[in-house]
């Protein structure tokens, strides 16, 4: 070497609170991955066997978040795979490390599932952080 001190790494933190907007993009990055999960259970049970298969699936127009004591809301505006608008309703709530959980307010019915051939929760219900760490 030359000689030269080599600078002390910068420790990384983890990631602040989020904000409205910062909540608004993940939901909305969540709730694209909750519409793959309803495509899934919306195909006929003969083709459930094949997961791995890309999928017709609704599509997400818009997402805002306002803050309301005590909690956040945010509205999802998307279509249907028949081209349906809908709208569903959160309660989110914001978790250490820049995470969030969303509840559908109200709650969505439960759909049925030609895998198990049975009813499960909606996949539009709950609604999670989806990236690394959460």
């Amino acid at each position: 070497g030359t000689g030269a001190a080599a600078a002390p790494a910068t420790p990384v933190s983890a990631p602040g609170p989020l904000d409205r907007h910062a909540v608004a993009l993940q939901l909305g990055n969540g709730f694209r991955t909750a519409l793959d999960r309803l495509a899934v259970l919306d195909q006929p049970r003969d083709g459930a066997s094949d997961l791995g298969q890309d999928l017709p699936r609704g599509l997400l127009r818009d997402v805002a978040c306002t803050a309301r004591a005590p909690a956040l809301r945010c509205r999802v505006r998307w279509e249907t795979l028949r081209g349906a608008a809908k709208t569903t309703r959160y309660a989110v709530r914001v978790l250490p490390g820049g995470c969030f959980a969303a509840a559908a307010t109200p709650r969505l019915e439960p759909h049925y599932d030609p895998t198990i051939a049975t009813y499960s929760e909606h996949p539009l219900n709950a609604i999670t952080s989806v990236r690394k760490g959460c």
